[in-house]
């Protein structure tokens, strides 16, 4: 069958026509673009209380890149736990097939503060929080194996080239809030635009200014929702050896306002990014939803798995 661009595609460029179609792809990529933006939680309420984090054993790997990766560095761990997605989006383990949900065991320590370290060069942890259990070591156990087939460690290219490290996390008093997740690139947006701004100015208001916040995340597609904790206490525990972000911000400190923002403009033709989402990969999503657009033989990086 033919669509509607094939029908008009003999059409003069600014036939009535042509001009419909433009208002009709524009209207319904709009809508497409809205109901996403809603369903990531761009109007929910961050409201932010006290609370603990847990702490506990972390397996993690530790990476360089914008915050946006941490979706597709997450989704490494999984696999290398043996962590599979069934119908309807549930998560089991693959070996047992028992349901499993990741809220409270895969966490991103976000680790920069965005205004002082560039888009593309902040850092994070992500991995498993392990119980203290039979199962926790089973897990410990499972992805340290996995180092032995990773050669050299990348901390800023793909996260399978990222080897685990293990730290250990103090449970600590931690200002806590929930929020809307998909999974999804606006889910991205929102956590650097919208979350870790409200927990900035939370330290700031009560009296946690002069240091950079450290933000963790633990998410659960199953629920929908993520939950953030900002410790309180004993920060530089969350770096595990680590440099700060005072000390590693001092080697950004002549780039520029927009480069700060996370808003980078390629120069390789990959179009702009914002807070690690390459805008053109968005709207190439929803012109192929649509039906408008060719398959891409582009690699997929770990911010392009959103």
């Amino acid at each position: 069958m033919m669509n509607y661009h094939e029908l008009t595609m003999n059409e003069p460029r600014d036939s009535p026509q042509r001009r419909k179609q433009f208002l009709v792809i524009t209207s319904i990529m709009a809508i497409m673009a809205g109901h996403a933006l809603l369903t990531a939680g761009v109007l929910a309420t961050l409201t932010i209380d006290e609370g603990t984090f847990p702490g506990g054993e972390f397996v993690y790997k530790f990476m360089m890149k914008d915050y946006a990766a941490s979706t597709g560095t997450l989704r490494t761990v999984a696999s290398d736990l043996g962590i599979a997605e069934e119908g309807g989006g549930n998560l089991i383990i693959a070996d047992e097939g028992v349901p499993l949900d990741t809220a409270d065991l895969l966490f991103s320590i976000l680790l920069d503060d965005g205004s002082l370290v560039p888009g593309g060069k902040t850092r994070f942890a992500s991995g498993v929080l392990l119980a203290k259990s039979s199962e926790g070591g089973k897990m410990k156990k499972r992805l340290l194996e996995v180092n032995k087939d990773i050669k050299e460690d990348n901390v800023g290219t793909h996260s399978t080239d990222a080897k685990y490290e293990i730290g250990s996390l103090p449970k600590v008093n931690a200002a806590v809030a929930s929020h809307p997740f998909t999974a999804g690139a606006w889910s991205a947006i929102l956590q650097s635009f919208k979350i870790i701004p409200k927990f900035k100015k939370y330290a700031e208001d009560h009296g946690e200014s002069g240091k950079s916040p450290i933000v963790i995340a633990t998410c659960s597609a199953k629920q929908k929702m993520c939950t953030y904790y900002m410790p309180l206490s004993k920060r530089d525990k969350f770096y595990m050896g680590k440099t700060t972000t005072e000390e590693y911000a001092k080697d950004f400190e002549n780039v520029g306002m927009l480069g700060r923002m996370g808003i980078e403009f390629g120069g390789d033709g990959s179009g702009p990014t914002i807070g690690g989402i390459n805008l053109d990969n968005v709207f190439r999503g929803m012109k192929k939803a649509l039906g408008l657009g060719g398959s891409s033989t582009k690699n997929v990086s770990d911010s392009d798995e959103l």
